[in-house]
C-alpha cells in the first residue's frame, strides 16, 4: 500500500503541474460551499450514507449547485469499503465559466471503492469512483438565447487521494486535525476508455473532532476546469463540512 500512496501522489502532482502550466483565467469571486455528511452504521459490515451539498458561485450569493447523494456501503474490513449510490445535481454555471447560464439537472448512479491505510500518524485514503451520468443538454435558439434540448448519457471516472493527521489531541479525546486531498475527474468513452482531464480539485483545511462520530472542517479548495485551447479556469472555494455519524 505504501507504493500505491507514492505512485498516486506522483501522478496527482504531475497532473496538477500540467494544469498550472497552461494559461489560466482566475475567478475573482470566492465560492462558498457547504457540505453535510452523515452515515448510519447498521452493523460491522453494512452502513448507509448521505451527502448534501449547497454551493454558491460567489461569497454566500449566486446559487450554483445543489447536490444530494445517498449510498449503501459494504465494509469488507477496516481498510476496504465498497459503495453503490445515486446523485441528484441541480446546477447553474457562474462566471467566468463560459457555459450558458441556464439551470440543468443531472442524475447519476455510481460505484465506488475506498482503500485506507496508515503510515506513522498519517492516514491515507484512496477513493475510486465510476459514475454513470444522465444530464440535460443545452442548445442555442435562433434568437441567441439558450434552452434545454434533451438529455444525454456519459461515463466518468474520479480518483481522490486524501491525507489526514492529528495536530493536537486534547484531554477529552477531542482533537484538531489537518486534512488535504487532490481529486482528478476523467471523462470516458462508451467503452470506459479515458478521454481527457475535465477537472482537478486541491483542498487543504483544518478540522475539529468533537468525538469519533462528529467533526467540523473548514478549508480552501482550488478548482481547475479546462475550457479549451490549453486554457483553464481557476476557482477559489471556501468549503465548510460538518460530519455526523450514527450507530443503529
Amino acid at each position: 500500500m505504501k507504493k500505491i500512496n507514492i505512485i498516486a501522489l506522483t501522478a496527482l502532482v504531475f497532473l496538477s503541474i500540467n494544469s498550472f502550466a497552461q494559461e489560466t483565467i482566475h475567478h475573482d469571486k470566492t465560492n462558498t460551499w457547504f457540505t453535510l455528511l452523515n452515515r448510519l452504521n447498521i452493523n460491522k459490515d453494512w452502513s448507509v450514507s448521505n451527502e448534501i451539498h449547497e454551493r454558491t458561485g460567489a461569497f454566500l450569493t449566486d446559487q450554483g449547485t445543489f447536490l444530494w447523494r445517498p449510498s449503501v456501503d459494504y465494509h469488507l474490513n477496516e481498510n476496504v469499503e465498497f459503495s453503490v449510490g445515486y446523485s441528484y445535481l441541480s446546477n447553474k454555471p457562474n462566471d467566468p465559466n463560459p457555459n450558458p447560464k441556464i439551470g440543468v439537472v443531472e442524475n447519476n448512479i455510481w460505484e465506488q471503492v475506498l482503500l485506507k491505510n496508515k503510515i506513522g500518524k498519517v492516514n491515507f485514503q484512496h477513493r475510486l469512483r465510476q459514475e454513470n451520468r444522465w444530464f440535460d443538454t443545452v442548445g442555442q435558439n435562433v434568437d441567441g438565447t439558450y434552452s434545454k434540448t434533451g438529455k444525454d448519457y456519459a461515463n466518468r471516472f474520479r480518483y481522490r487521494l486524501t491525507v489526514n493527521t492529528d495536530i493536537k489531541i486534547f484531554k477529552n479525546n477531542q482533537s484538531l486535525f489537518f486534512q488535504a486531498f487532490d481529486e482528478v475527474w476523467i471523462p470516458q468513452t462508451d467503452k470506459l476508455a479515458p478521454k481527457s482531464l475535465s477537472r482537478n480539485w486541491f483542498y487543504a483545511g483544518l478540522g475539529y473532532k468533537f468525538n469519533p462520530k462528529t467533526n467540523l472542517q473548514i478549508g480552501y479548495m482550488s478548482q481547475f476546469d479546462p475550457i479549451g485551447n490549453n486554457t483553464y479556469i481557476s476557482t477559489p472555494i471556501l468549503q465548510t463540512t460538518f460530519v455526523r455519524n450514527f450507530d443503529l
